[in-house]
């Protein structure tokens, strides 16, 4: 049976993993441009932030919607054209939102750059399972993912940096022309081979009825799972679209000095990933591990909502807080793979997901909200409901006997 290049030339090899870690970069990048200018469209535009939220709920909710099609089309024609498709329409939707005489335009900019979001997760593991074979895609992966975590971290200071030095439209522009140019080297050094389908085995039909069983996600430990990502995501989107503009509000802090806060976060959460990746592998307590975590993380933020602590802790406040969240996301997908029955990690991974996209439709419209209610103090207490509800989710099934976690995975087999 044929299979992906086990063995791929190493410069078209690693070219690949630059561009595709390009593009991931700036999908990142993008995620965070418009939550960093918050306060100054809402002076623009004479928008409130429950308004200023909603354009993040539409950037999410049409990023979820085509995440799938995009899969479907990546698979069938090639990532290729789609990865360049998403990055010029992403690119765009930021960019020309520079131009923008109105919020109502704003709205559809950002529906145009959901669009263009929802392309880079399918593209880009098509082309890393093209190149790279299933034993020499940890390190690949490992990379795909930082370079993510280092776009949400660079985009605060670079989109404060950009307006501080020109205004908010250059910053907006020059976000969409990085889009356009990585668009245009992919479309010119990008090298992918075509995609491979091997023909099916015998029995095949037989374990794909078996994958095909979706009743292990009705369960007491898998429903409790997908709560747990949507908590999560509640917290981490929340966070990131409002932090600069409830800390300008909470503490008087500059625009600029708040983006620092939330670089800092950005940027400790993406080295607790490497050192969570560690500890996950000595560690079989995959749910104290979070719950500890998050229990800190909880009292930063209620720390940060009760006390006026002086300006300068703010910035290793959140920076411990990064480091926190990060440090457990190895655990956290451990704990997934292990609740998973076998031969249905990928729908078990598929299911919960989903939790992201729905936490980062709900969270940012309640905090803005409560911004724009002239409560930044109740953003925090918002934060750490969310964190005492994602531990909540993790620590039960934890707690579920064994003889029921087999009867789960009987019932999946069925």
């Amino acid at each position: 049976m044929s299979s992906p290049i086990a063995h791929p030339a190493a410069s078209r090899a690693g070219t690949a993993l630059v561009l595709i870690s390009a593009g991931h970069f700036m999908s990142h990048f993008w995620l965070i441009t418009l939550p960093s200018l918050f306060p100054i469209l809402a002076v623009v535009f004479q928008v409130n932030y429950l308004q200023l939220g909603f354009l993040m709920t539409l950037y999410s909710v049409t990023s979820a919607i085509f995440q799938v099609p995009f899969g479907y089309l990546a698979d069938r024609h090639g990532p290729k054209p789609i990865l360049v498709f998403g990055l010029l329409v992403n690119g765009a939707g930021i960019g020309l939102s520079a131009l923008a005489p109105n919020y109502s335009v704003l709205l559809v900019l950002a529906l145009c750059a959901g669009v263009g979001q929802a392309v880079f997760h399918p593209a880009d593991y098509a082309i890393l399972s093209a190149l790279f074979s299933a034993e020499r895609a940890g390190k690949p992966y490992s990379l795909h993912t930082f370079t993510g975590f280092a776009g949400s971290a660079a985009a605060p200071l670079a989109i404060a940096g950009i307006t501080r030095a020109f205004n908010w439209q250059v910053a907006l522009a020059v976000a969409g022309l990085l889009g356009i140019i990585i668009a245009a080297a992919v479309a010119l050094w990008l090298r992918v081979p075509a995609p491979v389908r091997p023909a099916p085995s015998p029995g095949a039909e037989g374990a794909s009825r078996k994958g095909a069983s979706f009743r292990f996600m009705l369960s007491r430990p898998f429903l409790l799972l997908f709560g747990f990502f949507v908590f999560t995501s509640m917290f981490t989107a929340g966070l990131q679209s409002f932090l600069p503009s409830t800390l300008t509000e909470r503490y008087g802090v500059s625009l600029e000095t708040a983006n620092g806060m939330l670089t800092a976060f950005l940027v400790t959460l993406a080295i607790g990933v490497l050192a969570g990746g560690v500890l996950a592998d000595r560690i079989r307590s995959y749910g104290r591990v979070i719950a500890i975590s998050f229990t800190a993380s909880t009292l930063l933020m209620l720390l940060v909502a009760a006390v006026p602590i002086p300006v300068w802790l703010l910035l290793p406040v959140f920076a411990l807080a990064g480091g926190l969240q990060g440090i457990i996301m190895p655990s956290r997908d451990k704990l997934v793979r292990e609740s998973s029955p076998e031969g249905a990690a990928g729908q078990s991974f598929a299911f919960v997901s989903v939790g992201f996209s729905v936490g980062g439709i709900i969270s940012p419209p309640i905090l803005g909200e409560v911004l724009n209610r002239g409560e930044p103090t109740l953003v925090f207490w918002g934060l750490a409901l969310f964190l005492v509800l994602a531990t909540v989710t993790v620590l039960i099934p934890a707690r579920q006997p064994a003889k029921d976690r087999a009867r789960t995975e009987e019932r999946a087999s069925v």
